[in-house]
C-alpha cells in the first residue's frame, strides 16, 4: 500500500467533496428559486437581463445582497475546486470557477419567470466572484502540504472509507431539523397521516388498541421519538469512524451541532433578551430525550463497537421511532409564517427545504443503513 501523502498526487476526483458539492448545489438553487410559486412569461426572454442595466432600475445598490451573493458561492467553489481533483491544475481551477458560474447563470435566467425575484448581471457578477474566492481558498488549502497530508492522515484514521455516504445521510437529517416539528427531532411524519389515523376522542382507536393504552403511548411518544431520531442521526456519524478515533469527542460536536441548529428557529426569530427563557422552556420540553440519548449514545462511544453494528443500532432506533408515528393522530404541517426580508427570508427559506427534506429523509435513511448494516459489502483500503 502506497503512503497516505503520496495518494494525494493522484489526479483523481474526491466523490465524497463532490457529493457535499452538489448537495451544497441545491441548497444554492433552493435559495435561488424559493417560493417557486406565480411562474409568468412577460414578453422578455431568459438571457434579457444581460444587456440591461448592472442594477435593475427600479432597485438600488444593496450591500448586504452584494455581500450574501458572494459568500454564498464561496463554499460552492471550494468544494467544486476540491472534489475535482485532489491536486487541482489549472484546468481545475478554471473548470470550477466555470461550473459555479453557469450555475448561477442558468438561475439568473430562470428567475425571468418568478415574479419574487429579478434577475441582474450585478448577482452574476458576485456569485462569480464568491466561487473565484473560493477557488482561491481551495488553491491554498491544497498548496500548503503540511495540512493536506496531515488532514489527510486523520481522515484516514478516524474514518472509514466511504464515510462520506454516512456523513451526507447526517447532513440532510441537519437540514431536515430546521424547521419547527413536534415532536422535535421527528422526520417522516407524513406516514402517520398517509392512513388517515383517526383521534381516538372522536373516531375510535386505530388498530384496535384500547383507549386506555393509546393514551399512555400518545404520552410518551414525542420522547421516545426524539430519542429514537437522535440515538438514529448520532449512530450515523459513529457509524462512519473506526473503533480507534476518538468518538467521544466526535460526538460531543454533533450533540453540540445538532442543539444549534435546532434552537436556530428561537435565536433568529426572537429578540435575544427573551433567549434565555426561550432556550430554558425548550430543554424542559425536550430534556428527557435528549438526556436518555445523550447517555446511550455516549456509553455506546465509549465501547469498541465496530461501524456495521453502529449502523445496525441507528436502524433499529429508525424504525422505532418512525414506525411510532402510525399512533400520533392529527400530525400537523407546520406553518413557517411570513419569509420576511434579508436573513430572515434566508432562513425561512432553508426551513421549508428542511421540511421537504424530512418527508423523504426516513426511507432514505432506511436504505443507506441497511446497506452500511452489511460488514461483507463494507470497502477494505
Amino acid at each position: 500500500m502506497p503512503p497516505i501523502h503520496s495518494s494525494l498526487l493522484k489526479r483523481t476526483p474526491y466523490t465524497g467533496i463532490l457529493m457535499f458539492a452538489s448537495l451544497y448545489a441545491c441548497v444554492v438553487i433552493h435559495l435561488s428559486l424559493f417560493p417557486y410559486s406565480g411562474w409568468r412569461h412577460i414578453g422578455i426572454g431568459p438571457l434579457e437581463f444581460l444587456f440591461g442595466p448592472w442594477i435593475p432600475v427600479h432597485q438600488t445598490v444593496l450591500w448586504g445582497d452584494i455581500m450574501i451573493n458572494t459568500l454564498g458561492y464561496i463554499p460552492l467553489g471550494f468544494l467544486m475546486l476540491l472534489g475535482l481533483n485532489k491536486q487541482p491544475r489549472t484546468f481545475d481551477k478554471i473548470l470550477a470557477v466555470l461550473l459555479c458560474m453557469l450555475i448561477s447563470f442558468a438561475l439568473e435566467s430562470v428567475q425571468t419567470f418568478l415574479p419574487s425575484r429579478v434577475p441582474s448581471k450585478m448577482d452574476l457578477a458576485t456569485n462569480t466572484m464568491g466561487a473565484a474566492l473560493g477557488v482561491m481558498i481551495g488553491i491554498y488549502v491544497t498548496a500548503q502540504h503540511r495540512i493536506a497530508p496531515s488532514l489527510n492522515r486523520r481522515l484516514e484514521h478516524w474514518l472509514i472509507q466511504r464515510a462520506w455516504i454516512g456523513m451526507g445521510l447526517l447532513s440532510l437529517w441537519f437540514i431536515s431539523i430546521f424547521p419547527p416539528q413536534n415532536p422535535t427531532f421527528s422526520t417522516g411524519l407524513w406516514l402517520g397521516n398517509l392512513f388517515e389515523i383517526p383521534d381516538p376522542l372522536q373516531q375510535g382507536t386505530p388498530f384496535g388498541i384500547p383507549l386506555e393504552v393509546l393514551l399512555h403511548i400518545e404520552t410518551m411518544a414525542p420522547t421516545f421519538i426524539n430519542y429514537c431520531f437522535l440515538m438514529c442521526a448520532w449512530m450515523i456519524g459513529l457509524a462512519q469512524t473506526h473503533a480507534g478515533s476518538p468518538r467521544a469527542r466526535l460526538l460531543i460536536v454533533l450533540i453540540i451541532l445538532t442543539l444549534l441548529i435546532r434552537l436556530l428557529d428561537y435565536l433568529v426569530l426572537a429578540p435575544m433578551p427573551a433567549w434565555s427563557y426561550l432556550v430554558q422552556r425548550w430543554f424542559e420540553a425536550n430534556s428527557l430525550g435528549l438526556a436518555i440519548a445523550f447517555v446511550a449514545s455516549l456509553a455506546i462511544s465509549m465501547m469498541p463497537v465496530l461501524p456495521h453494528h453502529m449502523a445496525r443500532i441507528g436502524l433499529i432506533h429508525l424504525l422505532a421511532g418512525w414506525l411510532i408515528t402510525l399512533l400520533l393522530p392529527g400530525v400537523h404541517d407546520p406553518e413557517l409564517g411570513d419569509p420576511g426580508t434579508g436573513v430572515l427570508a434566508i432562513f425561512r427559506t432553508l426551513q421549508e427545504a428542511g421540511r421537504w427534506v424530512s418527508e423523504l429523509w426516513p426511507i432514505l435513511a432506511v436504505t443507506v443503513l441497511t446497506f452500511l448494516s452489511l460488514p461483507e459489502r463494507r470497502f477494505r483500503r
